[in-house]
């Protein structure tokens, strides 16, 4: 029989984050993850690792963030014309009584990884290796990728694997 990782399952998200989720993405879900994906989550998290959520100090305020991939399927409106399906990375800030909800990008990738301060990671971009200053987080396994980094009252993404 083999191991059952959490990569292989949908996280279940507490109750305060998954109100906020229905109220401004209407009819989310997480996006199914491939096996090659699955693999590199449970390689660089382990077997307590999910492949749409992540668990960090983003904003490094001592409190623990939650980030998660999500799709919103496509549907018509009522001219029968598609809109697209759109992945989203939304984070949810640890606050007094509750969560800040900040939409990373709408362009997500097809897994999250948490990317640990004070891992070290090379920057496509600037072509230079650099050490991530906070919990991070990266989307996009296998053929490429972005990390994103909380700075200054958004995130900051940088192209990290390609």
């Amino acid at each position: 029989m083999l191991p059952v990782y959490k990569c292989d399952k949908t996280p279940d998200l507490p109750l305060p984050i998954k109100v906020l989720l229905n109220l401004n993405y209407p009819g989310w879900e997480f996006p199914e993850v491939s096996e090659d994906d699955c693999y590199s989550v449970r390689e660089c998290g382990g077997p307590n690792a999910y492949a749409q959520m992540i668990i960090g100090d983003f904003n490094e305020d001592g409190l623990q963030d939650y980030a998660v991939l999500i799709q919103q399927s496509a549907e018509a409106n009522d001219k029968g014309v598609a809109k697209p399906l759109f992945v989203h990375i939304v984070v949810f800030f640890r606050k007094a009584g509750g969560y800040k909800m900040d939409l990373v990008t709408s362009e997500g990738g097809s897994a999250l990884i948490l990317m640990r301060k004070g891992e070290s990671d090379y920057d496509y971009g600037a072509q230079r290796d650099f050490t991530y200053p906070r919990d991070s987080i990266f989307s996009g396994v296998g053929m490429g990728g972005t990390s994103y980094i909380y700075e200054n009252g958004r995130f900051r993404a940088l192209t990290t694997s390609d």
